[in-house]
């Protein structure tokens, strides 16, 4: 009985431990959030001051086309930061994932974002591991994660970022066609179990 208690903590300890390290992550990841956030303000910022410049500057203004040109310079660098920050996001978001899939035992690969593009947000999305129910189409994988459909998904995009394939989650859904889909309701999005390997 007491090795089994022994046991039974032993097994506890490397899961505590991996929540402090993902917990720890997500700090970091909403510090980025932060940081990315303020760029895009100041890039705004900048963009308006630009526009207002442009609209009261008159063709003799030598000054003012040298003070425009720096600003441009300037928008242009903070693009340039924006999106570095971006892509930095995204990769610690895709670094994330592939690491709270390892720690609840899935071996499958990380859903791909694409540079430039906002990283979607951790909390509007429930990735858990899950299995297709028994009866499922066996041309389609039962692995897989639990996703939850917000207004302007589509089974493609789903897809896209998730691993998976359009026509597999039509079929583990049980959806007529990609029209059926529905924002809010949780859906089943196949994973290839040797994708990871």
């Amino acid at each position: 009985m007491r090795l089994g208690i022994l046991f039974l903590f032993l097994g506890l300890i490397p899961l505590a431990a991996q929540n402090a390290q993902i917990a720890g992550m997500q700090q970091d990841l909403a510090e980025l959030r932060n940081e990315v956030e303020k760029l895009k303000l100041e890039n705004a910022d900048l963009r308006t001051a630009l526009n207002r410049q442009k609209a009261g500057q008159s063709p003799a203004a030598s000054q003012g086309e040298a003070l425009s040109k720096a600003r441009a310079e300037t928008l242009v660098e903070v693009d340039r930061r924006l999106k570095q920050q971006t892509d930095e996001v995204n990769a610690a978001l895709a670094e994330l994932t592939r690491q709270v899939n390892a720690a609840l035992g899935k071996s499958g690969p990380a859903p791909a974002t694409k540079a430039g593009k906002s990283a979607k947000p951790a909390a509007a999305q429930t990735e858990t591991p899950a299995t297709t129910e028994a009866g499922a189409p066996s041309d389609v994988p039962q692995t897989g994660i639990k996703y939850h459909v917000k207004s302007g998904d589509t089974v493609t995009k789903i897809a896209l970022r998730n691993g998976s394939k359009a026509e597999w989650i039509l079929k583990a859904n049980n959806l007529s066609s990609p029209a059926a889909l529905k924002a809010d309701v949780d859906i089943f999005v196949p994973q290839p179990e040797a994708a990871g390997r």
